[in-house]
C-alpha cells in the first residue's frame, strides 16, 4: 500500500483550518525595518514561554528578519486586512503603517489585537520551511477586537462575512499551489524591475491569491481581489476553458450579435494558440473601472448597480483589441498574462506581469512575454514534482 500523501489533497484539507494572521517585524542588520505575513504562528509553551512561526526557506523577507536577534509577532485585527495586503504584496515599506518601537527594538503596529516581543531561541529547518521558535521577553494585548483570520483561499473575521475568497475546493488548492510560485514571482519581479502576480480561476471569477514587487492600480493592491470572467475581462483565461465556458463569457459580457460573438471566439482561439495575451493602458475611466472590480470584489452590489458594473467594463473593451507588436513601434501595455500549463494543456494557474513602462518597444515586450512563459514553465515542473 502507497501510504505517500497526496500534496494537494493536503494543501486542499488544511486549508479548512482557520489560521490567524500575524506580521513577523524587526530591524534588519541595515536598520531598516521588515515585516512578513505568516498564517503559521503558534503558541508552544508556557514554561518557559515560546513561541513560533513558519517562514519558508525561500523567502527573501525572512532572510531580512533572520539578521535580527529580536522580532515581534503583531496580531493583525480584522480592521487591518490593508495592513496585511501591503506586506503580503511584496511590498517591503513601513510608509503610511504607524508603528513604534518595543523595548527590544523590534516595531510594534499600531492597532494590532497583540504584540508579542522575542528574542530568537531556535532555528530548525523543516522540509520546505524553517521552525523559528522565539522566546517571550515582552507581551500585551492592544485592541480589544476581533483578529484578522485565512480560512479557505481568503481573509475574514469569525463571522466570515468578509471572506474575500468563497469557500471553494479548488481554489484552495490553487492558493496553496500558488505558494510555490512565489520564489519565481519574485526573481522575475526583481529582474524586470515590474510586479508579478498569480491568479487563478474559481467558477466565472479570476482571483488573485500571490504578488511580487510592485502591483499598484489606481483603487489599491488587486492581491485577494475577485475579478468577474465577463467578457472582455480575462481572454487569456478563457481562452482555456470548453466552449460552452467561451459561450457564458460572451452572454455575461452582453455580446449578443451572431458576428460579433464569432469574431470574439477567433480571438480567443488566437489567444490560446499564441500562449499570451496582453492589455492597453487607457486613460479614459480607467479610476472607475478598477472601483467596478473593487465592487465585484467586496460582492454587495444591488441588481441596478450590478448592471452598471458590467456596463463600465464592457466599455474596457477597446483596451482589449487584438495586438500585433510591430517592429518599431511603442506601446502603453497594462498587462501581460500567460497561462502555467500542466499536462501540456490544462491551465491552473495564470502569471500577470503588471506595473509596466509606458511607450516600450515592441522587442522589450516580446522579450518580457518569453522571460513570463519561461516562468511560468519553471512553476508547472516545480508544481508537478510538488
Amino acid at each position: 500500500m502507497d501510504t505517500k500523501l497526496d500534496s494537494r489533497r493536503m494543501r486542499e484539507t488544511l486549508g479548512h483550518c482557520p489560521t490567524a494572521v500575524a506580521l513577523i517585524t524587526a530591524m534588519d542588520e541595515a536598520g531598516e525595518p521588515v515585516g512578513m505575513v505568516v498564517g503559521s504562528f503558534t503558541s508552544v509553551s508556557l514554561d518557559p514561554p515560546l513561541v513560533a512561526y513558519l517562514p519558508t526557506i525561500t523567502s527573501g523577507r525572512y532572510a531580512r528578519l533572520r539578521t535580527a536577534e529580536v522580532f515581534c509577532v503583531n496580531i493583525l485585527s480584522a480592521a487591518q486586512e490593508d495592513v496585511c495586503r501591503h506586506f503580503a504584496s511584496g511590498e517591503a515599506s513601513f510608509d503610511n503603517i504607524a508603528w513604534s518601537l518595543s523595548s527590544g527594538g523590534a516595531p510594534v503596529v499600531d492597532d494590532a489585537v497583540a504584540w508579542v516581543e522575542c528574542s530568537v531561541h531556535s532555528v530548525q529547518e523543516l522540509g520546505d520551511h524553517y521552525l523559528v521558535v522565539g522566546e517571550v521577553r515582552d507581551l500585551s494585548p492592544q485592541a480589544p477586537v476581533a483578529p484578522l483570520i485565512f480560512f479557505q483561499g481568503g481573509y475574514g473575521r469569525f463571522s466570515g462575512v468578509s471572506l474575500v475568497a468563497a469557500p471553494d475546493a479548488k481554489l484552495i488548492e490553487s492558493v496553496r499551489t500558488a505558494e510555490i510560485a512565489r520564489p519565481y514571482l519574485e526573481e522575475i519581479s526583481n529582474r524586470l524591475g515590474v510586479g508579478c502576480e498569480v491568479a487563478v480561476q474559481a467558477g466565472n471569477d479570476l482571483v488573485y491569491v500571490a504578488s511580487a514587487g510592485s502591483v499598484p492600480n489606481l483603487v489599491g493592491s488587486s492581491l485577494g481581489m475577485r475579478v468577474p470572467l465577463i467578457a472582455p475581462l480575462g481572454e487569456q483565461v478563457v481562452a482555456w476553458n470548453e466552449p460552452a465556458f467561451q459561450e457564458g463569457w460572451l452572454s455575461r459580457g452582453g455580446i449578443t450579435d451572431p458576428d460579433a460573438r464569432a469574431d470574439w471566439l477567433g480571438r480567443l482561439a488566437h489567444a490560446r494558440e499564441r500562449g499570451w495575451s496582453l492589455s492597453l493602458v487607457t486613460r479614459d475611466n480607467e479610476v472607475e473601472f478598477y472601483r467596478a472590480l473593487r465592487e465585484f470584489a467586496q460582492g454587495d452590489v444591488t441588481p441596478a448597480r450590478e448592471r452598471a458594473v458590467k456596463a463600465t467594463i464592457a466599455d474596457m473593451s477597446a483596451t482589449y483589441e487584438p495586438v500585433d507588436l510591430e517592429s518599431g513601434q511603442t506601446y502603453d501595455i497594462r498587462s501581460i498574462v500567460v497561462p502555467v500549463l500542466e499536462d501540456g494543456d490544462r491551465a491552473s494557474l495564470y502569471l500577470r506581469l503588471v506595473d509596466l513602462p509606458l511607450g516600450s518597444p515592441a522587442a522589450t515586450i516580446v522579450s518580457w512575454i518569453r522571460d513570463l512563459q519561461q516562468t511560468a514553465d519553471a512553476v508547472a515542473r516545480s508544481v508537478s514534482s510538488a
